[in-house]
C-alpha cells in the first residue's frame, strides 16, 4: 500500500492510496481510511466510512479487475470542509449493480452515505459521499 496526498488547494485535501488487490485488500483500505479519518470523524462515522469503504473495496476483489494481489485498487479521498468523498478504481471499467444481490453491502452503503454511484469506462469505479458533522 501507498498514500500520497495534496495539499488543500480549492478548499480539496486529496488522498490517493494505493492498494494491491486480493482477499486482503479490504483491511488494506480500512488501515488507510483510518489514517484519514480518525482526527476528523467521530468513533461512530469512522466505524460507517470503514464499513463502505470495505464494501467498495470488496466489490472491486469480487465483482471488478483485482481478485489476485497482483491486481491494483485506487482509493481516492477527498475531504473538504463539509464532506468527504471516496472513490474505489479498478482496471476492469466497473460493475452492474446487481437487480437480486447476493449480498447486503451496497444497500449498506446506500443506507449510510449521503449519495453513492458507480461509474463504468476504461477505469470503472464506485464511490460515496458523507457528510461530516459539524
Amino acid at each position: 500500500m501507498t498514500m500520497e496526498a495534496r495539499a488543500p488547494a480549492d478548499g480539496v485535501e486529496r488522498h490517493r492510496i494505493h492498494l494491491c488487490g486480493g482477499r486482503d485488500a479490504p483491511s488494506g483500505a480500512r488501515a488507510a481510511i483510518d489514517l484519514l479519518t480518525a482526527p476528523l470523524f467521530d468513533e461512530i462515522a469512522c466505524e460507517q466510512i470503514r464499513l463502505m469503504v470495505s464494501e467498495l473495496v470488496g466489490n472491486s476483489v469480487r465483482h471488478g479487475g483485482a481478485p489476485t494481489w497482483k491486481d491494483s485498487i485506487e482509493l481516492t479521498v477527498d475531504v473538504t470542509q463539509t464532506d468527504l468523498r471516496v472513490e474505489c478504481s479498478d482496471p476492469v471499467g466497473g460493475f452492474d449493480v446487481p437487480r437480486s444481490p447476493a449480498g447486503f453491502g451496497l444497500e449498506i452503503v446506500d443506507a449510510l452515505s449521503r449519495d453513492w454511484g458507480v461509474r463504468h469506462g476504461a477505469l470503472g469505479s464506485a464511490w460515496f459521499e458523507y457528510a461530516r458533522a459539524g
